[in-house]
C-alpha cells in the first residue's frame, strides 16, 4: 500500500476542509476578497476529487490488483498526474470559478479517470464475485455520471443556462457519482473487510440488495425530475426509488445480523464507532429521502438550502468518509487516531443537528436560530482540526517506524 497516496488524499481532505469553513465564517465576518460561489465550486471539487475519488483510487489498486502489476509504472504516474488535475482545480475555482483553467483540469481528471476505469477494469483480480460486481458496477456508475459534464457544454453553448436543462445536468452527475460510483465503490470494500471477519452473504440475497440499491439508485433520481419538472408520475417513481433503497439495506444487513454482531463485538472501539458512524448516516440519508414521499416536504427539501446541503454531508461526510476511515485505519494502522476521529465525528453531528434544526425552523416560519452562523462556524473547525489530528498521528507514526527500523 503506498502510504503517500493516502497521505495526500488525506491533505486534499484537510484543504477541502479549510474552504468549507471559510464558506461558514464568511457568514460571521466580512472576507473581502472571498467569492462566496467559486470558493464553493473549489470546495466541493476538491472533497469529492482531491479525497473521496484519489482514496478509492488507492485502495481499488492495493486490494484488487495483482502486486506485479501494482509494481508497474502506470498506476503511480495516472495517480499524480489525477492529483496535479486536483491541484489545479484547487487553486483555479476560488480564483475564477467555471472559466478556461479550471474547466481545462475538470476535463483533465474526467479523462484521467477513463484511463483508470479502462485499465482497472483490465487488471482486476477479485475472486468474491459480490465484491467483483460492486467493483464493476461501481465503475461503470461513475463512466455514466460524466455524462451530465459533458452534457454541460451544448446547454451553455446553446443559452440554456437558465433553464432546467442545467441543473438537471449538474444533478445528474452528482447523484451517479455519490450514490454510484463512490457508495457502491465503499460498499466493495466494507464488504470485502466483512469477509475477512468471516461475515458472509450468500449469494441470493446479495443479489436481492444489488437489483434492490441499483433499481432505487436510478428510480431516485426522478426527484430532480420531479422538482423540475413537476409531474405525478415523476413524484411516485422516486418514491417507488426511495423504498427500494430502504429494502436494499435490509436485504444487506438482516440476513448476517448474528455474523456482523459477533464481528462487530471482537473490534476495537474505534473501528466499531466508524462502522456505526457510517451505518447511521446511510440510515438518515434514506429516512430523509423517505419523507420526501410526503408533497410538502418534498417541495421544501428542494427550496431549504440547509436541507440540501445535510443531506449531501449525510452521505460524503457520514457514509462514505466514515467507512472510508474503517478502511484506512484497518490498511494503515498508523493514521488510526481515536483523537481525531472523535473530533471529526462530534463535529460533523453538531453541523448536522445546526443545519437541519435551522432547515425545520425556516420551514414552521420561526426564523432564525440564535447566533446560528457563529455556532455553525465555530463548530464546523472541529472538522478540519480532526483531519489535522488524524494527519499528525499518521506521520509521527511513520517517522518512528522509520527511526526504529534505522536503529534495527
Amino acid at each position: 500500500m503506498r502510504s503517500s497516496w493516502i497521505l495526500v488524499s488525506l491533505i486534499n481532505f484537510l484543504i477541502a476542509a479549510l474552504m468549507g469553513l471559510l464558506l461558514r465564517f464568511a457568514f460571521v465576518w466580512e472576507i473581502p476578497w472571498l467569492d462566496y460561489r467559486h470558493m464553493l465550486h473549489g470546495h466541493s471539487h476538491i472533497a469529492m476529487l482531491g479525497w473521496i475519488y484519489l482514496a478509492l483510487y488507492a485502495f481499488f489498486v492495493d486490494f484488487f490488483v495483482p502486486p506485479d502489476k501494482q509494481k508497474k509504472p502506470f498506476y503511480s504516474r495516472l495517480f499524480w498526474f489525477t492529483q496535479l488535475s486536483v491541484v489545479g482545480m484547487m487553486v483555479s475555482f476560488p480564483i475564477q470559478g467555471y472559466a478556461a483553467v479550471s474547466i481545462t483540469f475538470s476535463t483533465l481528471h474526467i479523462i484521467a479517470s477513463y484511463i483508470f476505469a479502462w485499465r482497472i477494469w483490465k487488471d482486476l483480480q477479485i475472486q468474491n464475485p459480490q465484491v467483483l460486481l460492486l467493483v464493476k458496477a461501481s465503475l461503470i456508475f461513475m463512466l455514466i455520471s460524466t455524462l451530465g459534464i459533458w452534457a454541460m457544454g451544448p446547454i451553455m453553448a446553446t443559452d440554456l443556462r437558465s433553464s432546467p436543462l442545467y441543473l438537471l445536468a449538474i444533478q445528474f452527475y452528482l447523484h451517479f457519482q455519490f450514490n454510484g460510483w463512490f457508495a457502491l465503490a465503499v460498499l466493495a470494500l466494507i464488504l470485502r473487510q466483512f469477509n475477512n471477519w468471516n461475515v458472509h452473504l450468500s449469494q441470493k440475497h446479495f443479489i436481492r440488495f444489488f437489483n434492490l440499491y441499483v433499481s432505487g439508485l436510478l428510480l431516485t433520481f426522478f426527484h430532480v425530475l420531479d422538482w423540475a419538472y413537476q409531474q405525478e408520475f415523476l413524484f411516485l417513481t422516486n418514491a417507488l426509488g426511495v423504498v427500494l433503497q430502504m429494502a436494499a439495506i435490509i436485504y444487506l444487513f438482516l440476513p448476517v445480523r448474528k455474523q456482523l454482531l459477533a464481528a462487530f463485538k471482537v473490534q476495537n472501539s474505534l473501528t466499531r464507532a466508524l462502522l456505526l458512524f457510517g451505518l447511521f448516516s446511510w440510515l438518515a440519508k434514506v429516512v430523509f429521502q423517505l419523507m420526501l414521499v410526503f408533497p410538502d416536504i418534498a417541495g421544501i427539501s428542494t427550496v431549504i438550502r440547509n436541507f440540501m446541503i445535510g443531506y449531501i454531508h449525510l452521505t460524503m461526510l457520514g457514509l462514505i468518509t466514515g467507512w472510508l476511515f474503517v478502511i484506512l485505519f484497518e490498511r494503515i494502522p498508523q493514521f488510526k487516531g481515536k483523537l481525531g476521529s472523535a473530533v471529526f465525528i462530534i463535529g460533523f453531528v453538531a453541523t448536522e443537528l445546526i443545519l437541519f434544526l435551522q432547515g425545520f425552523f425556516y420551514w414552521m416560519g420561526w426564523g432564525m436560530l440564535p447566533a446560528y452562523h457563529e455556532v455553525l462556524a465555530f463548530m464546523s473547525v472541529l472538522l478540519p482540526l480532526g483531519l489535522v489530528f488524524i494527519l499528525l498521528k499518521g506521520l509521527l507514526n511513520q517517522v518512528q517506524l522509520k527511526e526504529a527500523h534505522i536503529y534495527t
